[in-house]
């Protein structure tokens, strides 16, 4: 049955854009690229194939923020497109709207029994992986941002308080004692979530222990957009942080972060960007990003299916395993050498064990009061 049929029959096809490549074009020219498309990954297969002998298939499951954020979504999507060149797969993916989606988006896909994996993205989607981990036990699924437990489902998890907590430095090193050209005399930094989730908090935590291990005093301010697609809300709410003083806001919020980005430049401060690179967005305003490969994630569980190495289970990798950091490539804000001297020499001590960030909030004071870069 071809795609588009499957995606008629279940009455979803709004929320579908059938095979990689056909984003942002008409129906009519969809079609013609998954036909196109379809022939080249088949000749470009090699003999790399599924069980059934056809070409190594999956399906993906965005987050609600969709594609064109910049982030989440953009990277895994860039993974499968990087993973079609090299092994010559084929990929489906859907864009939910809103939670509700997920369930039936998952079924959309399993029911088929065609796909050889299927890729779930972000916490909130743990109920619809579990629900359908067991009615499908044998449908291999990859859940990537989340420790969901299930026999046939992988984990794919990074340890967020270590991806904030380097650009929480920068942040509390360049707010007060190494100061760039459009910080404030104040001492206030602040950060910015999309939507509340566990894993998301501990990003929240981890540039805050970031912040308070050079600077204690430092005041971090913290607000949640309650949406990873509403840029305006974003940057309503960093053009109220910046009000307030802050000179460096960190955004976890998906494409509402872009607005974030906006509103460092309107009001001639900064803004770190978060997964993969995003200084070239707003260069003279963006110092660095907390970064995390997730384009990487998905490429290498696809990888895994293709080499028949998959496994379920969970998987927990941060700074020592190289999946999280920070990047300064493409900003032109310059940090000082005395800055990037620290930063590198906080990155060692995560590394080595030394230093372990703190990823709870009711434990954060207690954990400043006993780390302090500056002793």
């Amino acid at each position: 049955m071809k795609k588009k049929q499957i995606f008629a029959l279940l009455g979803v096809a709004a929320l579908v854009c059938s095979l990689a490549g056909c984003g942002g074009k008409t129906t009519e020219e969809k079609t013609k690229t998954e036909g196109a498309t379809t022939a080249q990954t088949k000749e470009a297969a090699q003999g790399e194939s599924g069980a059934s002998g056809d070409p190594i298939k999956v399906g993906i499951i965005l987050s609600t923020g969709g594609l064109g954020d910049k982030n989440f979504n953009d990277m895994s999507y860039a993974g499968l497109l990087r993973a079609q060149e090299d092994f010559g797969i084929e990929f489906d993916y859907v864009e939910p709207k809103s939670v509700s989606d997920f369930l039936p988006n998952f079924q959309m896909f399993a029911e088929t029994e065609e796909y050889d994996l299927i890729i779930g993205l972000a916490q909130d989607q743990t109920d619809a992986v579990l629900e359908i981990s067991e009615s499908f036990p044998d449908q291999k699924i990859t859940h990537i941002d989340a420790q969901t437990d299930a026999p046939n489902v992988r984990s794919i998890v990074t340890k967020w308080q270590e991806q904030t907590f380097l650009t929480g430095v920068i942040a509390g090193l360049c707010t007060k004692d190494y100061a760039l050209p459009y910080s404030n005399e104040e001492n206030v930094v602040g950060c910015i979530l999309g939507m509340e989730a566990t894993n998301l908090k501990e990003g929240v935590v981890g540039f805050e222990a970031g912040v308070r291990y050079v600077n204690p005093d430092c005041e971090v301010l913290t607000a949640t957009v309650g949406s990873f697609a509403d840029p305006g809300k974003g940057k309503e709410i960093a053009l109220s942080m910046y009000n307030k003083g802050a000179d460096f806001i960190q955004h976890i919020a998906g494409s509402s972060g872009l607005g974030v980005f906006n509103a460092a430049k309107e009001s001639g401060r900064y803004a770190f960007g978060v997964g993969g690179n995003q200084n070239d967005n707003e260069p003279d305003y963006i110092p660095a990003t907390a970064l995390r490969n997730v384009d990487e994630m998905v490429y290498k569980e696809v990888e895994a299916v293709v080499n028949n190495t998959w496994e379920p289970g969970i998987y927990i990798s941060g700074i020592k395993e190289g999946a999280v950091g920070y990047d300064i490539a493409n900003s032109n804000v310059e940090l000082s050498p005395e800055v990037l001297e620290i930063v590198e020499e906080v990155k060692g001590k995560i590394v080595s064990g030394e230093l372990v960030p703190c990823n709870l909030e009711e434990e954060l004071d207690a954990w400043v009061a006993e780390n302090q870069y500056f002793k």
